[in-house]
């Protein structure tokens, strides 16, 4: 499980060294791929080959009959890459991603359980600036949810 965060910079090339905090997260049923797609609020998800097929198990139950969830998987699907992990550890990521995104060389990874995200720094910052709510208010509302009392 992927967790905690890591400043690095991308290379001229466009890749990405996956740093030792992840990398010993990633199991051998990845089998040396990982696959992105455009993820939420201006950054990539990454996900290990093993962990991608469940986004495309849950993919595969939505109706493709409607027009939100057709969107939906066209949009992911369309910007959905397979990346071998090379020699040094490395992704080689597409720039037309990287420019949809907005990194250009400063890039923010932060763990997120099963997936990594990839931001630029300074578009992370202005997310948590301009978000409504702070830390403690999300945490209180995502927590009752889940330790509401039973009756």
């Amino acid at each position: 499980m992927f967790q905690g965060h890591v400043n690095t910079t991308i290379d001229e090339k466009g890749r990405i060294i996956i740093p030792s905090k992840f990398r010993k997260h990633i199991s051998p049923e990845a089998n040396g791929v990982m696959n992105i797609t455009l993820g939420r609020d201006k950054c990539i998800w990454m996900f290990p080959a093993h962990e991608w097929l469940k986004v495309l198990n849950t993919l595969s139950t939505t109706n493709p009959y409607t027009e939100q969830e057709v969107m939906f998987r066209r949009q992911m699907l369309f910007h959905t890459e397979e990346l071998a992990i090379d020699s040094q550890h490395r992704i080689l990521i597409p720039q037309e991603v990287l420019t949809k995104v907005g990194i250009k060389k400063e890039v923010l990874l932060i763990g997120q359980l099963e997936r990594i995200e990839i931001w630029n720094p300074a578009t992370y910052e202005k997310y948590l600036k301009e978000s409504p709510d702070t830390y403690e208010g999300v945490m209180q509302k995502v927590m009752e949810k889940l330790y509401s009392p039973r009756t």
